[in-house]
């Protein structure tokens, strides 16, 4: 992290840590909105992260003047895409390039390692009631700022050419950075939007920071006057599968916990140390398998949380709280069986055991009695659970046999293939002796 000066510039950082063509559509951004008679802005988490040294390229510019005509103009410069949302003064630039209106219109020629770029008009907020959305109104970057949840993204870097790079930091976000402390702007912060308490946790535990007394006194607060149970559920799940998309989610559970904001908002969480250490391995064999099958989509939230819901009614229950889909609540339910029975020790058992279970529900068991390295849970998911007959149904259709005995013979084909390596005569042999109770013979 750079040492403060007066005024502290990034344009050496910027130009250090970003690729040629990002920084030069900052600089672009700043001219084409001085032009315009505004002043643009890069704000919040792409500064905080740039002094932390870990730079992203997902990008919040604000603009004092209209924001929504400065998009629009560069919208029309790089011929990219916009979404607008008038209400909030708000747009967003898509890196999706439009096709040429005609052969005499030039194809696109602006590249950017950005996929979107998101600009706003400055603007301050008034909430008409607690935790409800603000109304906003136009403002000036120090209103936009001071507006914001905590002070490290309350700063601001200008774009503009004349002091391209200058930190614009009016509520000491910087000092707090550097001393690793998560504070709030005002004392009604949290009675405004009682989310940025799930905000504080995730930035205190992602960044090993420390939530200062007085804001941890303001969380307390906030929870003891139940200002959570004034959010709708849909704000408190996307807060929680936020937390839950984190690194290392176990740590920000814990602290929320610790807080006793998990029991008011959902109190069929049971976080104990043994369930936390559960879902830490099960994060692990999620990043595993997430490495070996990139293709193959999981629901990685949910099954984080499955560690920390021990009971069918728990399941039931918190299911029913954020309206989850059958499939979740039956996925859970399904785990909830399997974990009673002993992990097997033939191949073709761990297939009967594993494969009816959606595919989160089968790492979760992993991670119960495993870890990744373990390498004979590995090889279920790198082979047994994929692995099929070599004889088919109409193998065994030709051979007269109909109806549920087709499903058994397939059985047993599988089973053999996979405890004894048959090849598929011999998993056809099988699967007719074992088939033949069933077996009509059709002239």
């Amino acid at each position: 992290m750079p040492s403060q000066q007066k005024p502290l510039n990034l344009a050496k950082e910027l130009q250090q840590k970003f690729p040629a063509e990002v920084l030069s559509t900052l600089r672009e951004v700043g001219k084409v909105a001085s032009q315009m008679g505004v002043t643009a802005y890069a704000v919040g988490g792409f500064v905080r992260d740039l002094l932390l040294g870990t730079p992203t390229l997902d990008i919040d510019i604000v603009v004092e003047g209209n924001g929504i005509a400065l998009a629009q103009k560069l919208s029309q410069i790089w011929q990219v895409d916009l979404t607008v949302h008038e209400r909030f003064l708000t747009a967003t630039l898509h890196w999706r390039l439009k096709e040429p209106k005609s052969a005499s219109t030039p194809a696109p020629t602006h590249a950017c390692a950005l996929s979107r770029l998101d600009i706003a008009t400055a603007r301050k907020e008034r909430y008409p009631n607690p935790a409800a959305l603000p109304e906003v109104e136009p403002a000036s970057i120090f209103d936009d700022l001071w507006r914001r949840d905590f002070t490290i993204n309350a700063m601001a870097i200008c774009l503009d050419p004349k002091r391209f790079g200058e930190l614009v930091d009016p509520t000491g976000g910087f000092n707090d950075l550097r001393q690793g402390v998560i504070r709030v702007l005002h004392k009604r912060s949290f009675v405004d939007d009682p989310t940025r308490i799930f905000r504080a946790v995730r930035y205190e535990q992602r960044f090993d920071f420390e939530i200062e007394r007085k804001t941890l006194q303001l969380i307390r607060h906030a929870r003891n006057e139940s200002l959570l149970t004034k959010l709708s559920r849909d704000r408190i799940k996307h807060e929680l599968w936020r937390i839950l998309q984190e690194r290392d989610p176990t740590k920000p559970m814990r602290r929320l916990s610790e807080l006793r904001i998990l029991p008011v908002i959902a109190p069929e969480l049971c976080v104990t140390k043994k369930r936390l250490e559960w879902m830490r391995r099960t994060n692990e064999w999620l990043n595993w398998f997430a490495e070996k099958f990139p293709e193959k989509p999981l629901e990685r939230e949910w099954a984080l949380l499955l560690p920390l819901l021990p009971t069918v009614e728990a399941v039931n229950s918190f299911s029913q709280r954020y309206q989850l889909g059958e499939s979740e609540r039956e996925c859970g339910l399904a785990l909830l069986k399997a974990l009673k029975r002993r992990t097997p020790k033939r191949p073709s058992n761990w297939v009967r055991w594993l494969n009816p279970l959606p595919l989160e529900a089968a790492l979760v068991l992993a991670a119960k009695r495993s870890s990744p390295n373990d390498l004979l849970w590995q090889r279920y998911f790198l082979e047994w659970r994929w692995t099929r007959p070599d004889i088919t149904g109409e193998d065994l259709k030709a051979c007269g046999i109909a109806g549920r005995a087709i499903s058994v013979g397939l059985q047993a084909a599988l089973a053999v293939k996979l405890d004894e390596g048959a090849d598929a005569h011999k998993q056809l042999e099988v699967a007719l002796r074992r088939a033949q109770p069933y077996r009509t013979l059709r002239r």
